[in-house]
């Protein structure tokens, strides 16, 4: 899997890294810039920065071949077990497992974030929620919650793993109806989920990422606390 690593534009604190999943179609490259919006908007400069490019499969709905996490069997999200690709989901997961793994043992001191915009977003909920070690946060940008087992009941590293979920209002791609429907999914497996949403289309604006950058911080300072 092709990936891209940045390092953090200040390197005189101690860093964090973020793994980050594109959404279907796009490749790493197309949040090479976070780093700089999140010192921007954010004021947070020590984000090391991993972007893995995901395999290119054929997408069923669209008969055409992109760079996808899995398939996506019907042009609007459902809900229906049927319609989802979860043997493609899995193997993602592996792939993002793989990634996770091989940080925690070049950087064991270093705190791990996985995120994602839209399917990224639905792969960093999906390895997220899989790990037996904790993470120190899960991002998900303009996302969903996918029909998948992995949900149906989450292990106590999960619940104690915050997240944050963003999504804009006017959202055409992903509704933020189907957004919020993952979220009481979510609520009710007992997640800690912090959610947020912006006047804005499938996209990203600068005030997500602020709050972003203050949900990372905050919870970066918390965890500094109780060691």
């Amino acid at each position: 899997m092709d990936t891209i690593y940045l390092d953090p534009l200040d390197d005189s604190r101690p860093s964090l890294t973020l793994i980050w999943m594109h959404g279907l179609g796009a490749d790493g490259t197309d949040f090479e810039n976070f780093r700089e919006e999140l010192e921007q908007f954010g004021g947070l400069n020590n984000v090391r920065l991993v972007l893995p490019t995901a395999p290119v499969r054929t997408i069923s709905a669209m008969k055409l071949d992109m760079h996808a996490w899995y398939d996506l069997r019907e042009e609007t999200i459902t809900n229906d077990p049927a319609d989802q690709d979860i043997e493609g989901m899995d193997a993602s997961i592996d792939l993002i497992q793989a990634l996770i793994d091989k940080e925690r043992a070049e950087r064991p001191d270093t705190p791990i974030w996985l995120g994602g915009f839209s399917q990224g977003a639905a792969m960093a909920l999906l390895a997220g929620f899989e790990q037996l070690q904790p993470l120190a946060g899960i991002i998900a940008f303009s996302g969903y919650v996918p029909a998948h087992p992995r949900f149906d009941e989450i292990s106590d590293v999960a619940r104690q793993t915050p997240v944050f979920m963003a999504h804009g209002t006017l959202d055409s791609v992903i509704s933020i109806a189907t957004a919020r429907e993952g979220l009481e999914k979510l609520n009710k497996a007992g997640a800690s989920v912090e959610f947020y949403d912006y006047p804005m289309m499938h996209e990203v604006c600068p005030d997500e990422v602020s709050d972003l950058a203050d949900f990372i911080e905050a919870h970066q300072a918390d965890e500094s606390e109780q060691n």
